[in-house]
């Protein structure tokens, strides 16, 4: 049995950038989830994926469309076998998390 290598941090937030924050859509000021702050944490290890986001309220109701897609999007990966999706239960989002294209 083959094992594929589990892809790097930078590989998986590349991946999450395909992915529309969905607020952002509604509001004509498209942004990925990574521009907008919303990917917190990544871990990866072992085929098994676990991301963190930081919710912009935290009774979003656009989270359990986000977990499905993320999952989704990140399963195209080789070597991801499973993924995690939580929210965070210390932190909100806050403005200064915002990176608008083409910033640093």
């Amino acid at each position: 049995m083959t094992t594929r290598a589990t892809p790097s941090e930078e590989t998986i937030r590349a991946q999450l950038s395909k992915i529309p924050e969905p607020c952002g859509i509604l509001m004509r000021s498209p942004l990925d989830i990574c521009q907008m702050g919303l990917v917190d944490k990544v871990e990866c290890a072992d085929g098994r994926v676990r991301i963190e986001l930081v919710l912009t309220d935290s009774s979003c109701v656009h989270f359990t469309g986000l977990r499905r897609y993320i999952v989704d999007v990140l399963r195209e990966l080789p070597g991801v076998e499973t993924v995690e999706v939580v929210a965070s239960t210390t932190t909100l989002w806050t403005p200064d998390r915002l990176r608008r294209p083409g910033s640093a």
